[in-house]
Formats: C-alpha cells, structure tokens, sequence
C-alpha cells in the first residue's frame, strides 16, 4: 500500500505519521488490499479560532472512497476521520459481498 500523508498550515509529527500508518496498515489487513491512501492535514485560523480538518482519499479494488472531517485539534480530526473510514470500508465490502451473491 502507498499511503502518502500531506501537511498544509501545520507540521506532521514523526508520531502522528506513525500513528496514521498504523491506522491505514490495520484498515488494509481488515478490509484491503487498499492499494493507494493519501491524508491530507490543514489547519486554518479564522478570527480567535483554529480548525483542523483532515481529508483521506482512499482507492481499494476499483473504488475511491473519500472522509473529511473538522475538528478544533489536529489529533481529534485525524481519529474522526479514521473511524469513519473504517466504517466506510466496512460498509462498502459488505455492499460487493451482496452484489456478488446476487
């Protein structure tokens, strides 16, 4: 899997990076093979305050599913976008398991 993770208006950790491997690598082993996932972090200020918000594209066996989601603190923003990855996988293997035994 080649994941590449991009930061805009904030710098990713040695930490945080590991931590969204991790994240994608048991996403792969439960639903995979995920062939391609890019996140993208970006922070933005608006008046007195500051958002986050994390974008991952994720492409797996002919599909391209995408999360955003916002959040007041980056590591907030990268978990809600995680978990809701992983239901959306979950949602889409099951969604070619019906169309295949149809």
């Amino acid at each position: 899997m080649e994941i590449k993770l991009e930061g805009r208006q904030v710098e990713l950790g040695d930490e945080l990076c590991e931590r969204i491997r991790s994240r994608l690598e048991n996403l792969d082993e439960r639903f995979g093979p995920i062939t391609h996932a890019r996140i993208s972090v970006e922070r933005s200020v608006r008046k007195i305050e500051q958002r986050a918000k994390v974008t991952a594209v994720v492409h797996i066996s002919g599909s391209t599913l995408t999360v955003s989601k916002d959040s007041p603190t980056v590591v907030a923003a990268v978990n809600e976008t995680l978990e809701t990855l992983s239901l959306e996988l979950a949602e889409h293997i099951e969604k070619t398991k019906k169309s295949h035994r149809s």
